[in-house]
């Protein structure tokens, strides 16, 4: 995990707002039919995807104690119910306990990524029969497999993301010339428009049985470029939305640390009333890498708080960035709250 200094986590967080994953641990898995064996072995399947959206790394599927947990994955269900796709086909639909999960993966010392995840643009185009055209809500038909299958993949690794409207706004900011391009200065500016954390810009180039990306991930202090290859829409969005993903989680992710005293006592200025005192404790207490939030003192707008962490103050600070819910004070040495 890397750590940034608190005057960028500052500067980032004036600037920048997370978006709450919905549904971070329900998955729907394909199953063959209703016997107890395709059951169990779809549960087994639903726990990996799980705990890889958690992590936001398959590196998380090496784990030995996640992988020997995985024959007690019924133990973590909180329900499961079988449903339709869209297609006919039949899907099992597993909702899994969060603090329980969390638990495990604090055992297992893997990286754990809260619901607060980076919104993402999505920036891109594609060729088709007649000729280059843009991906988002209002374009033709020809890249309505594209979004669904960009939502599929992004939905699956738990990253919320949003598409442009490409209205005549967009058109004139980015024209498809340049977003094909990859020119970065109008694709900047382009994104300038939307209420993202970041953006995914690139084009991809559409054979019959090839299908190539180009482009790059801009994120904060985030800079990616990717070139990726897979052989069909739904196998490209999922490597990509996976690339995308890893990334971030490179960023945001926490990681347990043990062996270590983890406590940190913290003074929070801005606390002017019972919501606000309320809202801190709420807000603090339901990050994935806080076990437990004691109230010291509290001194007119200012609280004091004693917090029992799985790692450190610092790498849960960084991932609260873009939250933009408390904000480090350099002269005083302690934090503000942000209504």
């Amino acid at each position: 995990m890397r750590l940034l200094t608190f005057f960028t986590l500052l500067c980032c967080s004036l600037v920048a707002s997370a978006a709450t994953v919905k549904n971070l641990y329900n998955v729907k898995v394909p199953v063959e039919d209703q016997t107890e064996e395709a059951r169990i072995d779809a549960i087994g399947g639903a726990f990996q995807r799980v705990l890889v959206r958690m992590a936001g790394t398959r590196v998380v599927l090496d784990n030995t104690l996640l992988v020997n947990e995985q024959p007690n994955a019924q133990n973590y269900m909180s329900s499961l119910r079988y449903e339709r796709s869209e297609e006919g086909g039949l899907l099992l639909s597993v909702t899994f306990m969060p603090d329980q999960l969390q638990a495990l993966l604090e055992r297992a010392s893997a990286p754990l990524w809260g619901e607060s995840r980076p919104r993402l643009l999505l920036l891109l185009a594609v060729n088709t029969a007649d000729g280059r055209i843009t991906i988002g809500p209002e374009e033709p038909e020809d890249t309505e497999k594209w979004k669904e299958t960009f939502a599929t993949a992004m939905h699956d690794r738990g990253l919320p993301w949003m598409f442009p409207s490409w209205d005549l706004e967009d058109q004139m900011a980015l024209p498809i010339a340049s977003l094909w391009g990859l020119f970065e200065d109008d694709i900047d500016s382009a994104a300038e428009r939307y209420s993202s954390d970041g953006y995914l810009a690139g084009r991809i180039m559409a054979t019959p049985g090839a299908y190539s990306f180009t482009g790059y991930l801009n994120q904060g202090d985030i800079y990616h470029a990717m070139s990726l290859q897979a052989e069909s829409p739904d196998s490209l969005s999922t490597e990509l939305a996976g690339a995308v993903a890893e990334k971030l989680s490179e960023r945001y992710a926490v990681i347990p640390l043990t062996g270590i005293d983890n406590s940190e006592l913290i003074r929070i200025s801005g606390v002017s009333s019972f919501a606000d005192y309320h809202a801190v404790i709420e807000y603090l207490d339901g990050h994935v890498a806080v076990r437990d939030v004691v109230v010291v003192s509290s001194d007119r707008d200012q609280l004091t708080l004693a917090l029992d962490l799985t790692t450190s103050w610092q790498q849960v600070f960084d991932s609260m960035v873009l939250d933009n819910r408390i904000l480090f004070n350099e002269e005083g040495g302690d934090y503000a709250w942000q209504r």
